[in-house]
């Protein structure tokens, strides 16, 4: 991973580094350890409160820290409080920078609910180190509200921003003063994939009173893989991981070697045929 504090441009180094240590957001949910690269430790597990109407509290991530980096990881929807979140698709006033148009009432809650410690850790770290803040799926979604709170609210001024099957976070007035404020955002999505088609673009009366409006953040950093498998295969991070080793594949080679356990089995990254196939072929 280089460290450059310059306009950040994609790389596919970190591209594949930052979603391997996604992957391992979702082990440490899932199994309550996981694996960091060598030279890094732990700083924060991240907790938030999921859900609409009975908030349950969650692992969404961490943030790792080595010599050089800092490194702010959210995981994606596992659960059926995470779901009623994404779900929660009604949009506020951006609670942490005035005049920044309104965001995802589900996201932001979650943020919301993980901020406090979130920033109180950043606090304590070195300004002299890179910080990196990435997330897939809902993930992306924290990923983007928690880099512009703290580009604005913190000496962390420059974040660079890495998201992968994100979906539409906020209105474009939240687009566009986040696209000024953090300059090195990249947001990579298949094109396969659904979850960044949503939410809708508009949602207007009578679905909503007055209506409202949802738009991508910059840069967009496209790539291709068809598992036929829209919101599965098609957008999780395994298979996102997979494709962006192809793009450096000695790289990836040698941090799956240095890192016993840090990459994702990539094996059932493959087209899906449906358990109903055969009998269709059969047809």
């Amino acid at each position: 991973m280089k460290v450059s504090k310059l306009e950040h441009r994609f790389d596919a180094e970190d591209a594949i580094l930052l979603s391997a240590m996604i992957h391992q957001a979702y082990q440490l949910f899932a199994q309550e350890q996981f694996v960091l690269p060598k030279g890094f430790s732990v700083s924060l597990i991240i907790r938030a409160l999921a859900g609409v109407e009975e908030p349950e509290e969650e692992v969404f991530g961490y943030i790792a820290q080595s010599k050089h980096q800092i490194i702010v990881v959210f995981r994606g929807t596992r659960t059926f409080k995470d779901n009623e979140s994404d779900q929660d698709l009604y949009q506020i006033p951006f609670p942490f920078v005035c005049e920044s148009g309104r965001t995802h009432r589900g996201f932001t809650c979650i943020y919301h609910s993980a901020r406090e410690a979130l920033i109180r850790e950043l606090s304590k770290l070195s300004t002299s180190k890179t910080l990196f803040v990435t997330g897939h799926s809902l993930g992306g979604a924290l990923a983007v509200l928690a880099a512009y709170d703290i580009a604005v609210n913190t000496s962390f001024t420059k974040p660079i921003v890495y998201t992968y099957g994100s979906p539409r976070v906020a209105n474009p007035v939240f687009a566009s003063k986040f696209d000024q404020t953090v300059k090195n955002s990249i947001r990579i999505f298949n094109i396969h994939d659904i979850i960044p088609t949503l939410p809708e673009r508009s949602y207007p009366p009578p679905f909503t009173k007055d209506g409202f409006f949802y738009g991508h953040v910059k840069t967009k950093y496209p790539v291709s893989f068809q598992l036929n498998s829209l919101a599965n295969r098609n957008h999780e991070i395994v298979c996102y991981f997979k494709n962006l080793s192809k793009k450096n594949p000695y790289y990836a080679s040698l941090l799956c070697e240095e890192n016993p356990g840090l990459c994702p089995d990539t094996s059932w990254c493959v087209p899906f045929k449906g358990i109903c196939s055969p009998v269709e072929e059969e047809g």
